[in-house]
């Protein structure tokens, strides 16, 4: 059996890992780096297995559609994905690129098995909840005596509306685990501190009738950003204001979210549209925003969109804030040197900052310390690192190299077992 890594070696983004067996070739993922020139992975695969919608993992699947792909993967990833794929394609041909049209995303829909196990040409395959986000799979495959685990994006803490992966379901003892390394080098502050924190600061700007930008990715991050605020202010933890969704990928996820309600927390399948928010309202515009508002908008990294737009209108007044929820920020985004250098540049213009601008990790990937727990119960006999820079990998491999033997590989390296 032989594990050849095509993409997420050393760096988060990209995910494809190719696993052959003398009769079976799977891919696991097959994602893009949304910046920098797509990488070409192979296309003869039996099957490709998607551990969850984010394009990272999905993104390339567009190339796939001429080859008709066997596809696997959650019944809301499939919806997920092709609806982010639809997207892909029409920013794609804004751009004057139209090697892909709808009809390509659609033919994945076409492609796509929804199921929890399949078997393969002498290779079992096992589907489980991963939580990271709804939908999210661990893989786990066997095949000539072999066990393989992939953890794809993972959490083992519950958020307010996501159940985390329970590990005494996993297989234990595998031969490879391969498991992402994010935040290998980073142990979060409990995420209950953090909620708090975060509400400490909307009401603060609150207070001062300010307004409050919080980008977000379409896809799980809105729609749980948006409960956590639904549900302070009909608790009463908040008080009543003005707050706003801008983005119709995520008002269409929303229909999503309430049709497989049973994926969420026990809270929320009580109720009969969960996602259906009382207390915020979705725009198509910023022009619509009665202000002091809260809004919860795309892009999650402010390189586009209503975000950005929110940014330059609002980061030179002292009374607003901007809060990022995500714990990773790529250098090309604004509000890295937002944060960092108290303005950003935008083409040739560059635009003080006196908003308040901070970064509360509400992330939904493990930390250290939940990476380590993951190594400690499933007890492998070797540990690939991946979807992680460098730095997180090390500091990973440091914790659990008395465990496990660790392997951090690097771009097309291929590893035999």
């Amino acid at each position: 059996m032989e594990i050849k890594i095509f993409g997420g070696a050393r760096e988060v983004g990209g995910s494809c890992i190719s696993v052959e067996t003398n009769s079976c070739k799977i891919a696991l993922d097959y994602g893009i780096k949304l910046e920098g020139e797509p990488k070409k992975f192979p296309t003869d695969f039996d099957a490709i297995i998607i551990s969850h919608a984010h394009l990272d993992h999905t993104g390339s699947l567009l190339s796939l559609s001429k080859h008709n792909p066997t596809v696997v993967g959650s019944e809301i990833t499939r919806d997920v994905t092709v609806d982010l794929l639809h997207d892909m394609v029409n920013i794609q041909n804004e751009k004057g690129n139209f090697e892909y049209t709808d009809h390509h995303a659609e033919k994945i829909r076409q492609s796509w098995w929804t199921r929890d196990a399949i078997a393969l040409s002498g290779m079992k395959v096992k589907l489980q909840p991963a939580g990271h986000v709804a939908g999210a799979k661990v893989t786990s495959l066997e095949s000539e005596g072999k066990k393989i685990v992939y953890t794809g994006d993972i959490c083992t803490h519950d958020t307010e509306i996501l159940r985390g992966c329970k590990l005494d379901t996993l297989p234990k003892h595998p031969d490879v685990l391969i498991t992402e390394s994010t935040y290998g080098g980073k142990v979060r502050t409990p995420r209950q501190k953090l909620i708090d924190e975060f509400m400490e600061d909307l009401l603060r700007t609150m207070d001062n009738k300010g307004n409050v930008l919080i980008p977000t990715f379409a896809f799980h991050r809105s729609q749980e950003m948006a409960k956590r605020i639904d549900t302070a202010i009909e608790k009463g933890y908040l008080p009543r204001y003005n707050v706003y969704t801008i983005s119709n990928l995520a008002h269409k996820i929303n229909d999503y979210y309430n049709h497989y309600k049973a994926l969420f927390t026990q809270e929320i399948r009580k109720q009969k549209t969960p996602f259906r928010y009382r207390h915020i309202k979705h725009l198509y515009r910023t022009a619509q925003i009665e202000e002091p508002a809260i809004v919860i908008c795309t892009s999650g990294f402010v390189h586009a969109g209503a975000s950005l737009r929110l940014l330059k209108d609002w980061a030179g007044d002292k009374h607003n804030s901007v809060i990022l929820t995500s714990g990773y920020l790529p250098p090309d985004s604004p509000l890295k040197t937002a944060k960092e250098e108290g303005f950003f540049k935008i083409e040739e213009e560059t635009f003080d900052v006196k908003a308040l601008v901070k970064q509360i990790e509400l992330s939904g990937h493990a930390d250290q310390n939940e990476l380590v727990e993951i190594v400690n119960k499933l007890k492998p006999t070797r540990t690939v690192l991946v979807h992680g820079d460098i730095e997180q990998a090390e500091a990973l491999a440091e914790k659990i190299g008395e465990m496990t033997d660790v392997c951090i590989p690097k771009q097309d390296d291929t590893i035999d077992i």
